[in-house]
This record gives structure tokens, sequence and C-alpha cells, in this order.
């Protein structure tokens, strides 16, 4: 006559693994989305893009933005910086930084 035993701790182990998996798919859902906003975006024909993003900083009425220039064919990024960017009559592009793109992606390794 075979006797088979039954393991008390696999369906405790298995009742946990489903309330784990149901707390899981409940905190997911309660994520926000996460979208990405880019102020306004232009890719020229001759290998130029450029992205404007608010800085987060600078007056509510005229906030400062920042200007991303990357050049495709010399693979170099600029970073200007623009204060009071609504504001003709007092806005001003300042150079942030610049830098040789392949030289970032390698320091990013």
């Amino acid at each position: 006559m075979n006797s088979h035993r039954i393991n008390r701790s696999s369906p405790v182990l298995w009742a946990s693994a489903f309330v784990i998996l149901a707390m899981a798919i409940a905190q997911a859902g309660r994520l926000a989305p996460n979208p990405a906003y880019a102020g306004d975006a232009i890719t020229t024909g001759s290998g130029l893009s450029l992205l404007t993003t608010s800085s987060g900083s600078g007056p509510k009425e005229a906030p400062y933005d920042l200007l991303y220039v990357i050049d495709s064919q010399d693979e170099l990024l600029y970073i200007y910086w623009i204060e009071n960017a609504n504001t003709q009559a007092t806005s001003k592009l300042n150079l942030v930084n610049g830098s040789f793109l392949p030289a970032l992606f390698q320091a990013a390794r």
C-alpha cells in the first residue's frame, strides 16, 4: 500500500506567492504614467536637432529655459541657458556647456 505524505508547507508557500503577486499588481496599477515632455523640438535637414525645455527656475511669468543643440555631423552637444525666455527684451542666451558626444557615451559606460 502506497502512502502519500502531504507536505503542509507547500500550500502556505503557494498562498503567500499569490498574495505577493496580487500586491505587486495592485501597486503597479497605482503608478502614475511618466510621460516625457519637451518644449519644442526641431530637426533640420543639415543634421541639427534643437530642443527647448524648462529649467525649473526663474520667475513664474518669465521662466528660464534650456536649449539643447545636437550637431549630428560633428557629433557635438551644446547646452544653452535662456534667461527670461518669454520676454524678448530681457532674454539672454548663454552657452553653459558643450561636449563631444562619443566622449559622453564613453564616460557613461
